[in-house]
């Protein structure tokens, strides 16, 4: 094979990877986005001092605003939960025999599927029982 040959072989190769398989114009695209990007970077921008001087001003009333409308909730939560209506909003309730996360089909562990007021097997005579094998065994 003679190096022209070759040459154009290894041309149409590559012509074949940057443009029908996209590499050039992905790597063109990821360069004008960095170009871009960096110059978003290093443009400055000065707002007159007016402007800066309003706009302090209308984050301060913003923040002000936010900051009653937050004690108005609390004092409307406070004064709801002191109102005769909620004196005994939990009265006659029981616990959940078994817990969860929201949307769990089955609770896991070791546990799990019994009555917590359950109190279980009295093992305070266990020890008795046994008497002095309990003791070899330890």
């Amino acid at each position: 094979m003679k190096r022209s040959e070759l040459k154009n072989i290894i041309k149409e190769c590559v012509k074949e990877v940057l443009f029908e398989e996209g590499v050039l114009s992905n790597l063109v695209a990821e360069v004008a986005f960095g170009i871009t990007k960096a110059q978003n970077n290093l443009v400055e921008q000065q707002v007159p001092t007016k402007d800066i001087k309003a706009l302090k001003e209308a984050q301060q009333q913003e923040e002000e605003t936010r900051r009653r409308k937050m004690l108005e909730t609390k004092r409307k939560m406070l004064d709801a939960m002191g109102n005769s209506k909620m004196a005994n909003v939990f009265e006659g309730t029981e616990p959940l025999k078994q817990g969860g996360q929201p949307g769990a089909s089955v609770a896991h562990g070791p546990m799990s599927g019994r009555d917590p007021s359950d109190a279980g097997v009295d093992i305070s005579g266990l020890f008795s029982l046994a008497g002095q094998k309990w003791n070899a065994l330890k």
